[in-house]
């Protein structure tokens, strides 16, 4: 007696499709560069364009609302340069969304940058710039200094909206947790804030055991970039 011929089941129809998207993907990787399939293929990518060689990563940092689920930010180093380069999941695979390059090749005590995201909720929202991320992220070369604080402050040019009081000068202070890799001391901090002005003026200051600074500066911008996602209603709290 001749048996009829199985009809597949939903889940081997799903594992083919998906078997099937995952050979497109790998060809599209191969063939046309447009797609990848690891995170860190998208931050190679970018540094490649940095002139960044020899690389390794020194942390792996997820923030979900900053551009989503899948936003993961990398903060690497190689020869006298320190990178942060943010990355997210798309349908093309994995894709940069921003980068900032730290040199690192002056002698000094401390090396800092600072990447500001602005969060964008779209034209049709009430507010469309509804906060700003803010990433700090160095290399800290002076055994002296065990402690890093970052000052954040108001710049002299920002607009406080209406029925707004904002005092110019520091208004809020943080600890960098320093961290080591491969001898090498690094930092990397984020936080989030109300204040929607792409123009900073932050300053860090590197103390030793006893609480005396070592070094203090100004924070250089090593890049800016636009997050556009909608807001969600409990993101307000943890801001400043």
């Amino acid at each position: 007696m001749r048996r009829k011929k199985r009809l597949p089941t939903r889940r081997r129809r799903a594992a083919r499709c998906a078997a099937a998207a995952l050979v497109l993907l790998i060809l599209a990787q191969n063939f046309l560069h447009t797609a990848y399939l690891l995170p860190i293929q998208a931050v190679r990518l970018m540094e490649e364009k940095q002139g960044l060689q020899g690389s390794q990563v020194v942390r792996r940092q997820w923030e979900p609302e900053v551009y989503g689920w899948s936003s993961l930010f990398y903060l690497t180093a190689g020869g006298r340069a320190v990178s942060l380069t943010g990355v997210s999941l798309t349908a093309r695979g994995w894709w940069p969304t921003h980068t900032g390059l730290l040199d690192c090749a002056e002698d000094k005590p401390l090396h800092a940058g600072e990447e500001i995201v602005m969060l964008d909720a779209g034209e049709d929202a009430e507010n469309r710039y509804y906060g700003t991320h803010l990433f700090f992220y160095g290399r800290v070369d002076d055994p002296a200094i065990e402690t890093v604080e970052i000052r954040l402050q108001v710049p002299p040019d920002y607009k406080a909206a209406e029925g707004e009081t904002v005092d110019v000068g520091y208004y809020l202070l943080l600890n960098a947790p320093i961290f080591e890799k491969e001898g090498r001391r690094y930092f990397l901090l984020d936080h989030r804030t109300s204040f929607q002005s792409a123009a900073r003026a932050d300053r860090i200051v590197g103390r030793n055991a006893a609480g005396n600074g070592v070094t203090s500066f100004q924070i250089p911008v090593t890049g800016r970039s636009i997050a556009r996602r909608a807001p969600r209603g409990a993101e307000a709290g943890g801001s400043t």
